[in-house]
């Protein structure tokens, strides 16, 4: 098995960075922060990479995980969530068309628009596909955009197809899953020994664990981040209560400072990522900018 320093210097030979000269600095108390793009799904989706690489400049945010569906044509992706049955159905077909033959210039241009503005795109997280063909196309677009990390919920059936191609590609992939402690299914990733379970099918495989999820699920986080920090690469900072509620930084259930200090005193190389997707009056920029200055101030 790897260890994390041999996971940091492989996430590091998969990234042909160019930093750029006006890199963002996010590293707060030893800590790597970030941004999970997923926080602006509830923009409108037309421009809506513009929209977060404005909301990461305006809160500091140097790093981010590109979620797969901002990346998507519009029209397709809105067809695919709103549309009746047989247009969804189209809209998935074109879209895996679109996914398959676009040039990776398109998704090296993603790239440059991030590391323009001192941006670096450290993840790329949604569905990797289910044949081998669909999952190195993945690893293809995730590195066109600099990742050497993909994140994915995933089954542990679709692990064990992941996993010699992962290792072939020299790409880490982190389970993300759907925590929930009365799940029953054997083959879903949502008790925290499935999520154990995973990571031993591949030295290339770790955690990106949402503490938010796992609070709603029924899990004890902090327990979970003490006892298996190891298997950690990622953490999406998120607050919920424990009905699963979503809610501001600090309200809800979640063990955020806890976590957040835990990781700070321990000086584990683990990322946090900001994640924002409870409802709110304000626009999504000032959430964000918001949760980040809420961290700061817990890590003093």
């Amino acid at each position: 098995m790897y260890s994390r320093r041999h996971f940091c210097s492989l996430a590091l030979a998969a990234l042909p960075w160019s930093v750029a000269p006006t890199k963002i600095d996010s590293k707060v108390r030893g800590i790597q922060w970030g941004l999970q793009s997923y926080s602006f799904m509830g923009a409108p989706m037309e421009g809506i990479l513009d929209l977060v690489v404005k909301g990461m400049v305006n809160a500091g945010l140097g790093e981010c995980d590109i979620y797969w569906p901002l990346l998507e044509p519009p029209e397709l992706a809105a067809a695919v969530r709103a549309g009746a049955p047989d247009v969804r159905a189209q809209a998935r077909e074109q879209l895996a068309r679109w996914r398959a033959t676009t040039p990776l210039s398109h998704f090296q241009d993603v790239r440059t628009r991030f590391n323009d503005a001192g941006i670096d795109i450290w993840g790329y997280s949604g569905a990797v596909g289910n044949t081998d063909e669909e999952i190195e196309r993945t690893f293809a677009l995730a590195k066109a955009m600099g990742a050497g990390y993909v994140t994915t919920s995933g089954t542990l059936t679709q692990a064990r197809r992941l996993a010699p191609l992962a290792e072939k590609h020299r790409m880490q992939v982190g389970f993300q899953g759907r925590p929930n402690m009365n799940a029953t299914d054997p083959d879903q990733i949502c008790r925290p020994e499935q999520f154990l379970d995973v990571v031993t099918l591949s030295r290339n495989f770790w955690i990106s664990l949402d503490i938010g999820d796992a609070t709603g699920g029924g899990w004890d986080a902090l327990r979970f981040v003490k006892d298996h920090h190891e298997r950690i690469a990622l953490l999406y900072i998120k607050d919920r209560r424990k009905d699963n509620t979503s809610v501001a930084w600090g309200e809800g259930d979640t063990p955020v400072k806890e976590v957040l200090l835990f990781v700070r005193d321990r000086k584990l190389p683990i990322r946090c990522y900001v994640d924002n997707d409870y409802k709110s009056p304000q626009p999504r920029i000032d959430d964000v900018k918001r949760s980040f200055e809420w961290a700061k101030r817990v890590l003093g």
